[in-house]
């Protein structure tokens, strides 16, 4: 039996993503000034999510818009 501390294994991918949670990274869309939002997902400590916001105005986020009805 050994006396070492069982030592917790991370994700270094995972731990790329959670240093740069809620980070707010420009680009994303070419028809418009769109920025992507980079989040910890709620539903697991390893998934993570990235929106992309559009402006209001912007047509290709208009004809998702429609498509998605």
């Amino acid at each position: 039996m050994s006396n070492r501390k069982k030592l917790r294994r991370t994700n270094p991918v995972s731990m790329l993503f959670r240093s740069h949670d809620g980070a707010r990274i420009p680009g994303g869309c070419d028809t418009c000034n769109a920025y992507q939002v980079l989040q910890a997902d709620h539903h697991g400590p390893n998934l993570h999510c990235i929106t992309v916001h559009h402006d209001d105005w912007c047509p290709t986020y208009k004809a998702m818009k429609v498509t998605a009805r």
